[in-house]
């Protein structure tokens, strides 16, 4: 059975990782990348049957890449990564060929499903073996992260990525289907700090709004801040005032020197 390569594109090497458990025993190998120039050298090298690429990079995004797979290899599909609060343009995918979406974390059972519906059925066959991915990072599972394990004392198929989230953001954690799908582990130390930054990121917008609203409909809140208001420029008008006389002095002053 002829050998078809996936390409995985993600700055996380455990991305490609993932991809490879999914595609295990088939008839797919694997290669990954963690930049644009890696994954461009190997888009012009190699024959893909795929390629799943993060959403964006630190020096470009998915959806050119997609536009550049798809010139170089028509017949190559493409899916797009999602995570976190990145925002996913289904009209400007399109018009660039890509042929699917994955969402963080990735699910074997997701990436198979993608994959069969652009390539069809997978065929598995314990004597093709996938190629490792490019120096991927090790995925160690502790011994507390084993959610089910079956009577043979192997962990249950669906916990196999039961592992400590790396760098991945949480904001798609809980898809619709979340009752459905294996539970996942997080390390707080690193959903805590993106958490926190999203909400900052949000802030300015969230309180303008809560302004804006409480001035339209709070007459005490109105009356509020205009007597705030009116206590602070008070404060400040001598300041105002030694300020634009001096700035008018300063006026008269290069008008006369211009005039003599």
């Amino acid at each position: 059975m002829p050998t078809r390569t996936v390409l995985v594109i993600d700055t996380n090497p455990s991305t490609a990782q993932r991809v490879a458990d999914a595609l295990a025993a088939t008839s797919f190998s694997v290669r990954s990348a963690t930049s644009l120039s890696a994954a461009e050298a190997i888009i012009d090298g190699t024959e893909l049957t795929a390629v799943i690429s993060a959403l964006t990079f630190p020096s470009g995004n998915g959806y050119d890449l997609a536009k550049s797979v798809k010139a170089k290899q028509p017949a190559a599909a493409v899916f797009l990564i999602t995570g976190g609060f990145e925002v996913y343009q289904a009209a400007r995918a399109e018009a660039c060929g890509v042929d699917g979406r994955l969402c963080r974390p990735l699910q074997p059972d997701a990436v198979r499903t993608q994959l069969e519906g652009a390539l069809g059925p997978i065929s598995t066959d314990p004597t093709d073996l996938v190629e490792p991915a490019d120096d991927p990072e090790p995925l160690a599972i502790p011994g507390d992260a084993m959610e089910a394990v079956d009577p043979s004392g192997d962990v249950a198929a669906p916990f196999r990525a039961a592992t400590a989230v790396a760098d991945e953001r949480i904001g798609s954690f809980i898809p619709r289907d979340w009752n459905q799908l294996p539970l996942v582990r997080v390390d707080p130390n690193i959903v805590g700090p993106a958490v926190e930054r999203a909400i900052l990121e949000l802030l300015p917008e969230v309180v303008e709004a809560v302004l804006r609203k409480a001035l339209s409909s709070s007459r005490s809140f109105r009356d509020l801040v205009e007597v705030a208001v009116d206590d602070a420029v008070r404060d400040q008008l001598p300041d105002i005032a030694r300020r634009v006389i001096r700035e008018r002095l300063a006026e008269f002053d290069a008008a006369r020197s211009g005039d003599g």
